[in-house]
């Protein structure tokens, strides 16, 4: 059947359309790179709900797909203690303590030694606070320095809090070292406390008492 339109119409018909085509998939195309696509970039609460969806305080409205938020439903008291529950796991808090006083470790080396670890397990990226302690003590006559340092991974790793003890040349010698540090992860990171003598030639130290907590909460 033919088209009895003036071929003008006709013309101005399909740029029409091919223009609607084009607005959908562009449409589709910036919805599709969201978490969500009922939240798009012009949503007043995009960016937080994308700070949800990425701390895992929400997963999304319509399972098993989860590909919306559900942004304008009202949420029931069953679902707030979803929420709530993930976002109390989005913080927490881990230690290492040694008050023992028959276990002790001997400060042997230059490259550090471990005296205590932990494991912060941040949701997603994480503001980490970290505190340690050490009692050391070296023998009569030690002339000596030691180093004490938080690092990542292991006492090779990279450093994130630190200090440093000097004895004289005198009588036998004891001290407790703090230690205060801070890092940024965004996945499941060990933290070592480590101490380390200054050279080689320096008298070994032995350290009883220690201690390493981290605390984290997301980043804002």
């Amino acid at each position: 059947m033919s088209d009895s339109r003036p071929r003008r119409m006709r013309r101005v018909s399909l740029t029409t359309v091919m223009a609607l085509v084009i607005t959908t998939a562009l449409s589709t195309a910036v919805i599709a790179a969201h978490s969500f696509t009922d939240v798009p970039d012009s949503n007043t609460f995009h960016e937080d709900i994308e700070w949800l969806k990425d701390n895992r305080v929400t997963i999304g409205c319509n399972p098993p797909a989860n590909t919306e938020y559900c942004p304008d439903r009202t949420m029931t008291r069953a679902e707030m203690s979803a929420f709530m529950h993930r976002l109390a796991r989005t913080m927490g808090a881990v230690g290492d303590q040694v008050t023992d006083d028959s276990s002790t470790t001997a400060v042997d080396a230059t490259s550090g030694t471990e005296l205590a670890t932990v494991q912060v397990a941040p949701q997603a990226e994480a503001n980490v606070t970290l505190n340690a302690h050490a009692h050391i003590a070296v023998e009569a006559g030690a002339d000596v320095d030691f180093d004490f340092f938080i690092a990542r991974d292991s006492c090779a790793g990279t450093q994130v809090g630190a200090s440093g003890w000097s004895t004289a040349d005198e009588g036998a010698q004891s001290t407790t070292i703090s230690i205060t540090g801070s890092d940024q992860v965004t996945a499941n990171t060990t933290y070592v406390l480590c101490a380390a003598k200054g050279a080689d030639t320096d008298v070994d130290g032995t350290v009883v008492q220690r201690g390493l907590t981290a605390d984290w909460v997301p980043t804002y």
